[in-house]
């Protein structure tokens, strides 16, 4: 007895077919990005990403795959501490002093422009959703500034006050020096990626356009990107700030941190985390058809999940 009901139980929840459904869907990603270095002395950059995508996905009962390709932007400000250093130097009479050099105000940019292919395996429950699976990354463009504002004064061992404000001896404040924008190549990435969230409301505004709104889904979800490889190429870069003694007097100079010396020996992985947008459409399915047998009818032929019986 208690093994007759157990197989009524198990026969009650047991799906007579499987459900197969395709879609393909469009999504956009916003978030907070980081570059996570190890830079003595210098912070991880953060910035923002945004994603813009398209994926072909399968749901087969409760299981989900998905493939597709997307473009990734990213945008980091790195922190650049403030300096201040002096340098021996000789006036035109032959008199020594220091120029001492503040540097403020730095400010230094790189941009990621990537091609990503993701392929994810994951399942859906009722509006519940989840998705992992590794990202293949090429770049296709990268570029880095950098900006800072500077002051000179000189010094002198005697008990003079400090020299400042004299353009014709190069004693000057809220002056500009800038790197300009320099290419920066960025090493392929594999991203791991997972996402968690919940389907939302119906795609009303598509009920205008589609004779079965029901077909369209939309998702938001919390996602997490990590890069697993070093995708710093590494440079023999100048000093992050550098001087050069000229006929015009001295000369200086900003480099952005990632082409610096600083990160000749850099590992660098991008981070970032945000929310998801999915908007999916289901592809249409061919119907099953249905071809009636009068001899098999007549044997009291029923077929697998139907409750009725053609007779002649």
């Amino acid at each position: 007895m208690c093994l007759a009901v157990c197989s009524m139980c198990v026969s009650a929840h047991t799906r007579l077919a499987p459900e197969l459904r395709h879609f393909v869907s469009a999504h956009g990603d916003l978030g907070y990005s980081a570059l996570l270095h190890n830079i003595e002395g210098y912070q991880p950059a953060s910035g923002l990403n945004l994603n813009l995508g398209a994926d072909y996905r399968v749901f087969y009962n409760d299981f989900i795959f998905s493939v597709g390709v997307e473009g990734l932007y990213e945008l980091h400000a790195n922190h650049i501490k403030a300096l201040d250093f002096s340098l021996p130097m000789q006036d035109t009479e032959g008199e020594l002093f220091d120029m001492h050099v503040q540097v403020d105000k730095a400010r230094d940019l790189t941009h990621m422009i990537n091609l990503n292919f993701p392929i994810l395996l994951g399942g859906e429950w009722k509006r519940f959703y989840f998705m992992v699976g590794p990202k293949f990354s090429i770049n296709l463009y990268g570029a880095t500034s950098s900006n800072a504002r500077f002051q000179t004064y000189g010094e002198y061992e005697r008990p003079y006050d400090p020299f400042h404000d004299m353009p014709n001896h190069q004693f000057e404040s809220n002056q500009h020096m800038s790197s300009g924008v320099m290419p920066l190549k960025w090493n392929f990435q594999i991203l791991a990626h997972a996402e968690i969230g919940a389907r939302i409301g119906k795609a009303s505004f598509f009920q205008v356009f589609r004779r079965h709104p029901d077909l369209t889904r939309m998702y938001l979800a919390a996602y997490v990107d990590f890069g697993v490889l070093n995708i710093h190429t590494g440079t023999n870069g100048r000093p992050p700030f550098e001087y050069v003694e000229t006929d015009q007097g001295v000369k200086f100079y900003v480099q952005p941190l990632m082409t610096s010396s600083l990160s000749n020996a850099a590992v660098v992985r991008n981070m970032s985390v945000g929310i998801k947008y999915t908007i999916a459409f289901e592809l249409p399915i061919e119907k099953k058809s249905y071809i009636y047998d009068s001899n098999k009818a007549g044997r009291n032929y029923r077929k697998r999940g139907g409750n009725q019986t053609l007779k002649d």
